[in-house]
């Protein structure tokens, strides 16, 4: 209980730290089986791949650089249903500090910028589904007069 309560602390603190940011890590998703990884930009380090899914299934994995790569089957028992992840690096850029205090200290950097990534698959029958994107939907107004 302890474990699954900090992993998802954790999670929860690195995706607040970067809500202003997701879906700015330009990753390819590599599903194969009951693994998950990622193609990922040589540019970033200290990758955090978080997986959530049904019955309190929690997986976490990190790497200085490189893809992290989880195996659900290594996490527990792998069941049916919606599982969400995030991918989490930081670059080599520096983000100034939003703070107006003044320290004394005369640095303004707040450290490395982070950026993120996000979604969900399905699994079935014991083998990963990755769920397809859609189409974003146009307010076009001949559209909705051809559907009347």
């Amino acid at each position: 209980m302890k474990s699954t309560i900090l992993g998802l602390a954790a999670s929860l603190t690195l995706g607040l730290s970067s809500a202003g940011l997701a879906d700015d890590l330009k990753a390819e998703s590599k599903f194969e089986g009951t693994t998950v990884a990622f193609n990922v930009p040589s540019n970033v380090a200290n990758l955090m791949l978080s997986v959530s899914g049904p019955n309190d299934f929690h997986a976490r994995a990190t790497t200085r650089g490189g893809s992290p790569i989880i195996n659900l089957r290594d996490s527990g028992a792998v069941e049916d249903g919606a599982y969400t992840y995030q991918l989490t690096a930081g670059t080599e850029e520096r983000a100034k500090s939003r703070s107006g205090l003044d320290n004394g200290r005369g640095n303004t950097e707040a450290g490395f910028k982070t950026v993120s990534t996000s979604g969900t698959f399905n699994m079935r029958s014991g083998v990963i589904v990755p769920v397809k994107s859609r189409p974003p939907v146009i307010d076009d107004p001949k559209r909705r007069q051809d559907q009347q």
